[in-house]
């Protein structure tokens, strides 16, 4: 009996690819964003280091990644479960003035910056600030957060009279060896205030700056350019990595 049997092996491979193409490619989608995002946080930080005046950990570690698949959920460091048309980065914004992406903002889009609650304060008291705005003196200590420590401005703020009674009791109090000695004064040129200094025994430091005009911010961080172009780069090159590496395990 003559009998010819077909090799069908190639033919059978064929059909698996094809039936596990549609999981394939969103598997293979999910992982090559999940991937492209790490890539945007490392471009990101070193973009922001790079532009940026020695940026504080506050700021630097506001950087949030937002992964794509997964359960629904939220570390300290990163959003999950977000879906495809949400992976990338993003800023913690938690309102006011003081969250990481109201720091970052003026400078990627430019413009005036929102005035600081301390400004309003000031700007209360004519005689301190009118209506300038303020900047922080050049060699004043900065916070964690990359600003003036916020128990040692409330401090200034009572004690230039910007604080209400209630104000004044609700402050943040600051540790006592760091409050002896210490006193507020306002700086004035030819009668009019420049800016408001801290003494500590001998040692002057300049803490605010008035300024003449609200001064627009540039736009100098290219958040959205910058991702877009490590998108552009990292997105084909992780996805073709892993849609080879799941059709060679077939």
């Amino acid at each position: 009996m003559l009998a010819m049997q077909i090799d069908t092996s190639g033919f059978d491979r064929g059909l698996r690819v094809l039936a596990e193409t549609p999981k394939m490619i969103r598997d293979a989608v999910v992982g090559a964003l999940a991937d492209t995002v790490d890539d945007l946080l490392v471009r990101q930080d070193s973009e922001m280091k790079r532009v940026f005046n020695n940026p504080s950990k506050y700021v630097l570690n506001g950087l949030k990644a937002s992964y794509p698949g997964g359960r629904e959920g939220q570390s300290s460091k990163a959003r999950f479960g977000q879906g495809v048309l949400r992976a990338g980065t993003y800023f913690e914004y938690f309102g006011g003035t003081g969250s990481p992406e109201s720091i970052v903002k003026p400078h990627v889009f430019g413009g005036l910056r929102s005035r600081k609650a301390s400004e309003r304060r000031l700007q209360g008291m004519v005689a301190l600030l009118g209506t300038q705005d303020t900047v922080q003196g050049r060699n004043y200590p900065r916070g964690s957060g990359g600003d003036i420590n916020g128990a040692r401005y409330s401090e200034m703020l009572a004690a230039v009279g910007a604080l209400s009674e209630t104000a004044r009791s609700a402050m943040p109090k600051g540790k006592q060896r760091d409050r002896k000695n210490v006193s507020f004064f306002v700086l004035k040129r030819e009668g009019t205030p420049i800016g408001i200094a801290e003494r500590r025994g001998k040692d002057v430091k300049v803490m605010l700056v008035n300024t003449k005009t609200r001064r627009p911010y540039k736009q100098r961080y290219d958040y959205f350019g910058v991702g877009q172009k490590q998108v552009a780069y990292s997105l084909p090159l992780h996805f073709n990595r892993i849609i080879n590496r799941m059709i060679t395990r077939l």
